[in-house]
């Protein structure tokens, strides 16, 4: 009798979809033939024909939960809309984000933790279904989901850590950051944390389009330097003009409500999750 081991079992999960003792009872029925053991799975109605895992999953759901001074953002996939519509789809990320707040976002764990979960829902819907990213922050706190489903599930999420020089209460500020957020997309709150190759990037792409024009080298100069500070305010959080009233940057919004509050406003993070991103 071959020795079956967890490779094995893992292996027949992915393709089939069933359980560990399932998998592992038909393997040692196979004699560890995976191709032999899905047959079996598939004989007793465990398996389908089709290898659920090898099928694209570009629909699902962004899940978001505040739990205290924790939030946590994932992303769990599905291969259709109409099983992210599913309410058995929308408990299953539900779960995942009690384990996820559980592991503080640590996705190797919260993979082991929904492994039966997951599988139990593909069984259940008959489609594919993968999870595919988490991130975690800790502090004062703040969460926006767009095209909300349900509370905390939806297509676009943002999570947010703000700090302030005093316990003051910034859900207003925290909700209306969110969901600029969400909108607009930044890549970074400020230069200092943007990754400088977006910006070497942009700024060769400036250079070709500029390349024939003939212009003096000091105006060229110029013209980079402008093209290039439009781009940065549009990716920028601090220096994005704020959705909800454009006369006024974020950096003006921030410094407008610590005034309001009496009290040092700052963005510490945030993480924007869309679907299929």
């Amino acid at each position: 009798m071959k020795n079956i081991g967890a490779k094995e079992v893992h292996q027949l999960r992915k393709m089939s979809g069933a359980g560990m003792m399932e998998c592992k009872s038909a393997l040692l029925e196979s004699n560890g033939d995976i191709e032999k053991a899905f047959k079996l799975l598939r004989a007793k109605g465990i398996a389908k024909a089709e290898k659920k895992s090898t099928r694209n999953t570009n629909e699902g759901l962004i899940g978001v939960r505040i739990f205290e001074n924790e939030a946590v953002i994932i992303e769990v996939n599905s291969e259709t809309d109409f099983v992210s519509r599913n309410k058995e789809f929308q408990n299953l990320v539900k779960n995942i984000l009690d384990i996820a707040i559980k592991q503080k976002g640590d996705s190797a764990k919260i993979v082991k933790n929904s492994l039966n979960n997951i599988n139990d829902a593909i069984r259940k819907v008959g489609e594919n279904i993968k999870f595919k990213r988490s991130n975690y922050i800790q502090g004062n706190v703040h969460s926006y989901v767009h095209n909300s489903l349900e509370k905390g599930l939806g297509k676009i999420g943002v999570i947010l850590q703000l700090n302030s020089d005093q316990d003051t209460d910034l859900t207003d500020v925290g909700k209306n950051l969110c969901m600029h957020i969400a909108a607009c997309s930044p890549k970074s709150i400020s230069e200092h944390d943007l990754d400088s190759s977006i910006v070497d990037s942009e700024k060769e792409i400036i250079i070709q389009q500029l390349k024939n024009s003939n212009k003096p080298e000091n105006i060229l100069s110029k013209i980079i330097d402008g093209k290039l500070n439009t781009f940065l305010e549009e990716i920028i959080l601090l220096k994005q003009r704020y959705v909800i009233d454009p006369n006024m940057t974020i950096e003006n919004y921030i410094n407008e409500m610590s005034k309001n509050k009496t009290n040092k406003i700052k963005i510490e993070k945030f993480i924007r999750f869309e679907l299929g991103e």
